[in-house]
């Protein structure tokens, strides 16, 4: 047996036994559908950063990343670059808020909170809807770990989609939320050390003979379109012009309130850790999508000829670079990064259908007490977890081309939906439930449009997910500005008419 082969597989037994103790350790500690679903104010801050940083930093950032930088070059390198701001940036509009009403009013889901926070249930069941979308991202995930699995571990990619199916199965059935953020919280750091390695090797230009500027040149040679001095790739639908690159960065200002990130706020133990938080986010969550470099270096270090999918680069490097046992551990803490957003996301979609279909549509319309209606519940929230994966393993079948931009079909739709809502409705203290209608229904149709048929390549999702974070924003100030001016004149003139 090869010796990669045999320590990925001495490792990855490892990770699985302790993925399954924290699955079991959740558990014990999930008595009620609230803690499956949130874990509430059960962690401290760094826990929780390494949590949201993990699931920000997933397969797409440890795999998708690096494989477009060594397909495009330079110029993809915008990607991990500019996202982690824009991400806390949106954090620091609304973490705050969210944790508030979590707090005062038991809200378990961001669907959940925009719905209490506007007093409508139309904006909670439509956004529970788009939010079905992140199947998306659940499938770029498991596409990912097979992917590992079938280059560390020489095993069919179908059965690695299977053996990661199981295993997330299992933990997350068994503890939700905290076996979510228990495992995250490991997973992030053994992501923090590889993003620490990869870095490292970038820097001292490890596997290339010579030094680092010799590196920068082997790349330029190799790929003159995509070297360190080429800021922008002409006619490409994502890299192609500063303005790209804006909506790019656009695009991810709501990314940290995605349904399976925004409900962690509510696991941190207390509002006034929020600062903490924001602050420990921004360290860790900036540093690992530096993993793009990896794909640079690869562009150096593995043979042209070699017959790999792009997504495949980090795995190949490793064993280029490393001893087996290093490359074998560190295939491993690329395997986390896959499984701590795939559970945070099974999570999120189980809720929709546990919390935001049957707890707050169903249960008030039928004669369920309250008892009953938390039993079935929390088992909703279970086997449904079965049943996302299943679906997922389904789509993921077919491996799509590029995980980085696969997942964002998916997550476009939703940023665009919740930008305004969520964004302006937290800053703004007037924002009205007609304009986070107004603002979810022109972001959500404006992205669509976009989109499938006028305008951008269907490669190139950022771009229309950053014009539909624009207009829901805009139309969510305009048509607040609009519908507050007339209430304020009828409610003048009704004033008028009573003194009169």
């Amino acid at each position: 047996m090869d010796a990669v082969v045999m320590f990925s597989w001495i490792f990855m037994v490892l990770f699985i036994g302790m993925m399954i103790t924290m699955g079991v350790m959740g558990g014990k500690k999930t008595k009620s559908s609230d803690d499956f679903a949130t874990a509430r104010s059960s962690y401290g801050p760094i826990v929780i950063a390494l949590v949201i940083s993990a699931g920000i930093s997933s397969g797409s950032t440890f795999m998708g990343m690096p494989g477009l930088a060594f397909d495009l070059g330079a110029p993809s390198l915008w990607y991990p670059l500019l996202y982690p701001v824009a991400t806390v940036i949106g954090m620091l509009f609304v973490a705050k808020t969210i944790k508030m009403y979590g707090d005062k009013f038991g809200t378990r889901t961001i669907p959940d909170f925009i719905g209490d926070r506007y007093n409508s249930e139309f904006l909670r069941i439509t956004l529970t809807i788009i939010s079905i979308l992140l199947i998306f991202y659940v499938v770029s995930q498991l596409v990912a770990a097979a992917t590992m699995f079938q280059t560390m571990m020489g095993i069919d990619y179908g059965v690695g989609l299977i053996i990661t199916g199981i295993v997330l199965a299992i933990y997350v059935f068994l503890g939700g939320s905290h076996s979510d953020i228990m495992t995250d919280a490991i997973q992030g750091f053994l992501m923090f050390i590889t993003a620490i390695t990869v870095v490292a090797c970038f820097v001292g230009s490890v596997g290339v003979d010579g030094g680092f500027g010799d590196m920068i040149n082997l790349i330029k040679e190799r790929k003159p379109e995509g070297a360190f001095d080429t800021l922008f790739i002409p006619g490409n639908d994502t890299y192609g012009s500063f303005w790209l690159i804006a909506l790019l960065f656009i695009a991810h200002l709501p990314f940290g309130i995605l349904p399976h990130l925004g409900n962690k706020f509510l696991a941190v133990k207390s509002n006034k850790d929020m600062k903490k938080l924001i602050m420990y986010c921004t360290f860790f969550a900036t540093i690992l999508p530096l993993m793009g470099l990896g794909g640079m270096l690869g562009i150096a270090v593995v043979d042209p000829a070699a017959d790999i999918r792009p997504d495949q680069i980090i795995p190949v490097l490793f064993q280029e670079i490393f001893p087996p046992v290093i490359a074998a551990f560190l295939a491993v803490a690329v395997l986390s990064a896959v499984m701590s957003t795939s559970d945070g996301l099974i999570v999120s979609l189980t809720q929709l259908l546990a919390n935001d279909i049957f707890r707050k549509t169903i249960v008030p319309r039928m004669n369920i007490s309250k008892n009953k209606s938390e039993k079935l519940e929390l088992l909703i929230s279970r086997y449904s977890t079965i049943l996302v994966i299943a679906v997922g393993i389904l789509l993921a079948w077919s491996p799509p081309q590029f995980l980085s931009i696969f997942m964002w079909i998916g997550i476009g739709g939703i940023v665009s939906a919740t930008a305004g809502p969520l964004v302006v409705g937290a800053l703004w203290k007037r924002s009205t439930r007609q304009g986070a209608i107004s603002a979810l229904l022109a972001g959500t149709i404006s992205y669509w449009i976009i989109y499938l048929p006028f305008g951008f390549d269907v490669s190139n999702p950022f771009a229309a997910a950053g014009l539909g974070v624009f207009i829901s924003m805009v139309v969510m100030v305009v048509h607040t500005l609009m519908f507050s001016s007339s209430i304020q004149k009828k409610t003048v003139e009704s004033e008028d008419l009573t003194l009169n």
